[in-house]
């Protein structure tokens, strides 16, 4: 793992090698994903039922993002 810099790119890179991948996506799809999604469904669960603070709103949309982005790394990671 080494952060790189690619010409032209405004931020550097972090570079991973096959096995931190892999290792990477076996924590996130273990552990971090259903974190996320226990935390993600109560705040839409209290969302749903309209008794919403803007807080708890925040809080799901933030962990609506992380539970995005954590099955798009797991999706790209396994084609």
């Amino acid at each position: 793992m080494k952060w790189t810099h690619e010409p032209g790119e405004a931020f550097s890179v972090l570079a991973l090698n096959q096995d931190e991948v892999k290792r990477l996506v076996e924590v996130l799809a273990q552990h971090a994903r259903k974190n996320v999604r226990m935390k993600y469904e109560k705040y839409k669960d209290i969302h749903d039922s309209g008794e919403a603070t803007d807080r708890q709103n925040d809080l799901m949309f933030k962990y609506e993002e992380q539970f995005k982005l954590i099955d798009k790394i797991i999706l790209y990671a396994r084609s």
